[in-house]
């Protein structure tokens, strides 16, 4: 699943200034359904400004995929009354264009044409129930995102539930208490009601000291299902994750039913309290009918600290198992500063 400039802040060594907060801490318990009058000191700013890009062999392109760009984020908090917005400002680039006949091919860039674009990422109202975060979003996280790629220890080409993701119209519950993690969410699938698939997410999950593990599931109108297990483990400097997964789409015939089966290991290594090193293996089988394709690869990752709100990483993947194309080589590498 690809990182979008908050996931790789988030991911990244730093701690993000403006990561959601969706534990409950109420400001109030006397009284639940107490509203201040809003003031300036019930919201917070924060951000990143991030340059970054991509490499790959097949291409043999540098292209952007909107790793540069300047994220700002709004949090509000007023009492029980909690809300997050988010917004992107990204400038894409590319040093080469497709054309019609590299589709399919390992030339194809995906689709990828320069140009600057702006996104509203996130933007949603909840109430602190004390047990979780209950919201509305028009474009949020869904639950599943949370824990889907728990197990990720690299920067950025870890590998997780293909289709867990972002969505529109969210209604999200999400919560952590006395070491149990929970979340379920409703969601449209595009901006466009009357376009968009819609679909149920939801996860439970076991959070202690040293361990963290997960059960997740989703399913879609479209007949698309589902199925995950994540978590990781501290030993000491050394940090070790996992994720597993099934995604099923019934096509309605069994010559095109789909099923992907697939897993993800990784580990970490702080080298010291500014580097730190990582490598994981993803393999992954697709069933399309009768016919099984395997595709497998590794990737090594370093991340640095270079102040305190300023952090830098490069992820290096090779793939070793394709199908039938040819094994491709993939660098990503970035540079965040945190406000």
């Amino acid at each position: 699943m690809k990182k979008t400039l908050l996931a790789l802040a988030i991911a990244s060594i730093s701690a993000s200034a403006f990561a959601v907060d969706t534990s409950s801490q109420n400001s109030r318990n006397e009284d639940m359904f107490a509203f201040d009058p809003m003031h300036k000191d019930q919201f917070s700013v924060s951000g990143s400004v991030g340059v970054g890009g991509y490499y790959d062999t097949g291409s043999k392109a540098f292209y952007d995929d909107w790793a540069t760009g300047l994220t700002l984020a709004v949090n509000y908090r007023n009492n029980r009354i909690v809300g997050y917005f988010e917004t992107d400002l990204m400038m894409n680039y590319a040093t080469k264009h497709d054309v019609a006949s590299d589709v399919g091919t390992a030339k194809w860039v995906n689709g990828i044409e320069s140009g600057p674009i702006a996104n509203v990422d996130k933007a949603w109202l909840g109430f602190d129930t004390g047990f979780g975060i209950a919201s509305f979003a028009w474009a949020n996280d869904t639950a599943l995102d949370a824990i889907d790629g728990a197990g990720d220890n690299t920067y950025e080409f870890g590998a997780s539930a293909g289709d867990a993701s972002d969505g529109f119209n969210v209604v999200k519950f999400q919560g952590s208490t006395s070491g149990f993690a929970y979340g379920v969410s409703y969601f449209e699938t595009d901006e466009s009601h009357k376009a968009s698939d819609t679909g149920v997410n939801g996860y439970i999950g076991i959070e202690q000291e040293i361990f963290n593990v997960y059960a997740g599931y989703e399913t879609r109108d479209s007949d698309y299902d589902v199925y995950t297990v994540t978590g990781n483990v501290q030993l000491g400097a050394v940090k070790l994750g996992a994720n597993f997964w099934i995604e099923e789409t019934d096509n309605g015939s069994n010559l095109t039913d789909k099923t992907n089966t697939g897993y993800y290991v990784s580990g970490g290594y702080a080298a010291s309290e500014d580097l730190t090193l990582a490598a994981g293996y993803a393999g992954n089988t697709e069933e399309i009918g009768k016919t099984d394709t395997d595709y497998s690869y590794v990737n090594v990752a370093a991340m640095y600290t270079l102040a305190k709100n300023m952090d830098m990483g490069i992820d290096i993947k090779q793939e070793l198992d394709s199908g039938e194309r040819d094994e491709e080589t993939h660098v990503f590498a970035a540079a965040y500063y945190y406000f």
